[in-house]
């Protein structure tokens, strides 16, 4: 599996069509790779970010095909709230 280090800061998971027997089993799967500071980082993140008892992330996922196939690239990274806009309906506009 080929990462990028921009990714490296993210949760990383690689699914795949799974062979599936019955209804009930998942579309995909596949395997994943978290670093120990993203982990310490999605504590933190929960310390800080988290509300009742979960904390919101965000994923993003890019179809791509490799050597094992076609697959799905997914990431996953905390969501962090937006900073409030600075309000500017004092300023003078000119």
């Amino acid at each position: 599996m080929a990462f990028d280090k921009r990714e490296e800061d993210k949760i990383l998971l690689w699914m795949y069509p799974n062979k599936k027997e019955h209804d009930k089993q998942p579309d995909i799967t596949g395997p994943g790779r978290i670093n120990k500071e993203v982990l310490k980082e999605l504590v933190e993140s929960y310390k800080k970010y988290g509300d009742n008892g979960s904390l919101k992330l965000r994923a993003a996922g890019w179809d791509r095909t490799g050597k094992k196939g076609d697959y799905t690239f997914i990431t996953i990274e905390v969501e962090r709230p937006k900073p409030p806009e600075e309000d500017t309906s004092d300023d003078i506009p000119f």
